[in-house]
C-alpha cells in the first residue's frame, strides 16, 4: 500500500475511533467527564487522545451536542513520518447526524488545515470555509442526506439497527472535506462474568470499514458496559490499537511522577535573552512540523511562522510601555473565567473570605490583583512539580506547592474578587541555566485585556521572559493540569530557540 493511500486512510479512519462523553456544566447540560486515550502501534505507544463533550440547546434544532478531540499522533512507517496533531469540534444532533465542526491539523509533512463548516439543510451541502495558507476560501460540499459525526463511537450504539447485523450510513470526514458511506457489522455480543467486584459485564464488538476502500482491513470497536473501551486496525502491516487509560498512561508515562520528571525538562537558547530597548524579545524557534500553529499570537506575544519551518516569536514586556492588544469579549465568554468549578472553587466561603482580606478596601481592579498576587507569594511555601492536583481551598489550608497551585489559588482569589482569570502554560526563562523552563501562571482580564500575573516569582522578577502555549479556564477540566500541561510536552527535546538578531535595532 502506498504511503499517499496510507495517508487517506488514516485521515479517514484515526477520527472514528473515539466516544465523546458528557461533561458538567451550568444549566442544564448532562453531567460526565473527560475520557483519556492511550494510541499504540505493534505495541509501542504512538500517541494519545482527549475526548470531551457537553450537551447544549438550540432554539430550532433542539438538544445537540457538542465534542471536542485533541489528537497526537506520533508515528513513522516506511521511512516516511506520519506524525499529526489535531483538533477537531464537532456540533451533532443526537442521532449523530453532523450540524457544524471546525479543524486545525498539522502534519509532520508541514501540511497546517484549519477548516470548518455548517450543515445548510435547504441544499443538502455543508458550506466549507478553507482557512489553510492565509486568504479564506468558501465552497460547497453536498452530500445526498445529512452525514454522521466522525466520531462514530459516540453514536454507534445507539443508532446502530436493533435487530441487524449488517448496517450502512454515510459519515462526513473534515479533513478530507467529503463524505464515505461505511458499513458496519455487529460481530460479538457478550456477556462476561468477572469477580466479585466487577460482577457481569456486557461487551459489544463492531466492525467497520469505507466501502470505497475494500482493500483496507476493517477496523473493530470495543464498548463495554454501554462505554467505549478501544478500537483495533491493521495499518502497514501492524497493529494500530487505542484503549481507554489513565491520563499519564496516555501522555507516555507509566505514572505520574514519570511525567512530573518529564515536565521538568528544559529547552536551552542560544544567545543572549535581554529586553531590547523597545522592551521586546524577538526569539527564532525550530519545531517539528506537526506543532506549527501551536503558538499564537496574544497581548504580549506575537507570532509569525516562517515558510523555511522557522517559527517567529517577538516576546512584549508587560511591564514595558508598549500596548497591549485588546480583546473583545462576549458576555457569556467571559462567564467561563468566572464561575467557580472542582479546581477553582473560588465559591468556597473560605477562597471568598481570603480574597476580601487579601485585596482589601479597594476598588481598583489592578491594584486588586497586586494585593492578590503578593498575599499568594508571601505566604505559599515551595513544593517539586507535580501534575497531581489540589483545588484552591485545599491549597488555602496547606499552603505548599508549585506553580499549579500557586496559579490555581490565585485565580481562584481574583475570581471571588469578580476579577477573570485563566490558567496558562508555557515557558519561563531561567537565566541561570539559559533555558526556558515548563511553567503555569495566571492571567487576570482587566481593562480590555488578559495581564499575566505570576505569584511563584520575586516582584523584581515579573518582567521574566516567558514563551505562551495555551490556557484553560479549569472550569470543568476532571483530570486538573493533566491536560493543560499535555500541550508542553512535545516542546522539549524537540525544539531549538535562539534570539534573533534585529538589524534594525543594530
Amino acid at each position: 500500500m502506498s504511503v499517499s493511500i496510507v495517508r487517506c486512510v488514516l485521515h479517514r479512519l484515526l477520527p472514528v475511533f473515539f466516544v465523546c462523553v458528557g461533561r458538567s456544566l451550568e444549566g442544564d447540560s448532562l453531567l460526565g467527564d473527560e475520557r483519556w486515550y492511550r494510541i499504540e502501534f505493534d505495541g509501542q505507544p504512538a500517541g494519545h487522545e482527549l475526548l470531551l463533550s457537553e450537551e447544549i440547546s438550540d432554539p430550532v434544532l433542539g438538544r445537540l451536542r457538542r465534542c471536542e478531540r485533541e489528537t497526537v499522533l506520533r508515528l513513522r512507517r516506511l521511512g516516511t513520518d506520519l506524525s499529526v496533531r489535531a483538533r477537531l469540534t464537532t456540533v451533532e444532533m443526537q442521532d449523530g447526524r453532523l450540524v457544524r465542526w471546525n479543524l486545525r491539523r498539522a502534519a509532520a509533512d508541514g501540511v497546517l488545515l484549519q477548516r470548518s463548516g455548517v450543515w445548510q439543510d435547504s441544499i443538502g451541502a455543508f458550506e466549507v470555509r478553507d482557512g489553510t495558507g492565509g486568504a479564506a476560501v468558501k465552497s460547497l460540499v453536498e452530500c445526498p442526506q445529512q452525514p454522521r459525526s466522525p466520531l462514530i463511537a459516540g453514536w454507534l450504539r445507539t443508532e446502530f439497527p436493533e435487530d441487524a447485523r449488517i448496517w450502512t450510513t454515510s459519515v462526513f470526514f473534515p479533513e478530507s472535506s467529503e463524505s464515505a458511506e461505511l458499513q458496519f457489522e455487529l460481530t460479538s455480543k457478550v456477556q462476561r462474568t468477572g469477580d466479585s467486584e466487577t460482577g457481569t459485564s456486557a461487551e459489544l464488538m463492531y466492525e467497520f470499514r469505507p466501502l470505497e476502500f475494500p482493500e483496507v482491513e476493517r477496523s473493530t470497536l470495543i464498548f463495554r458496559n454501554g462505554e467505549f473501551e478501544g478500537s483495533d486496525q491493521r495499518v502497514l502491516g501492524a497493529r494500530l490499537s487505542i484503549r481507554r487509560s489513565e491520563p499519564a498512561k496516555a501522555l507516555g508515562c507509566e505514572s505520574t511522577e514519570a511525567l512530573d520528571l518529564q515536565l521538568r525538562t528544559m529547552i536551552p537558547v542560544t544567545g543572549s535573552v535581554e529586553w531590547g530597548v523597545d522592551r521586546t524579545i524577538q526569539l527564532s524557534l525550530r519545531i517539528p512540523p506537526e506543532l506549527r500553529g501551536v503558538l499564537q499570537s496574544a497581548e504580549f506575544q506575537r507570532v509569525q511562522e516562517g515558510v523555511d519551518g522557522e517559527t517567529r516569536v517577538i516576546l512584549l514586556d508587560p511591564a514595558g510601555k508598549a500596548a497591549a492588544a485588546r480583546v473583545r469579549m462576549k458576555p457569556g465568554d467571559i462567564l467561563e473565567y468566572l464561575g467557580s468549578g472542582r479546581w477553582i472553587d473560588c465559591a468556597n466561603a473560605e477562597v471568598a473570605r481570603a480574597a476580601v482580606l487579601a485585596a482589601g478596601n479597594t476598588s481598583d481592579p489592578q491594584v486588586k490583583c497586586e494585593r492578590l498576587e503578593e498575599y499568594v507569594r508571601s505566604r505559599m511555601q515551595f513544593s517539586a512539580l507535580s501534575t497531581l492536583q489540589q483545588p484552591a481551598s485545599a491549597v488555602l489550608k496547606s499552603w505548599r506547592g508549585d506553580c499549579t497551585e500557586h496559579a490555581v489559588l490565585l485565580a481562584a482569589l481574583l475570581r471571588a474578587e469578580k476579577i477573570a482569570s485563566r490558567v496558562v502554560v508555557g515557558f519561563v526563562f531561567v537565566p541561570r541555566a539559559s533555558a526556558f523552563a515548563p511553567h503555569m501562571w495566571v492571567e487576570a482580564f482587566v481593562e480590555g485585556s488578559w495581564r499575566p500575573l505570576d505569584s511563584t516569582l520575586s516582584p523584581e522578577s515579573s518582567a521574566v521572559p516567558r514563551i505562551r502555549v495555551s490556557h484553560s479556564s479549569l472550569a470543568v477540566d476532571s483530570t486538573g493540569c493533566v491536560r493543560v500541561f499535555a500541550d508542553l510536552l512535545d516542546f522539549p527535546g524537540r525544539t531549538e530557540i535562539s534570539v534573533a538578531r534585529d538589524s534594525a535595532a543594530e
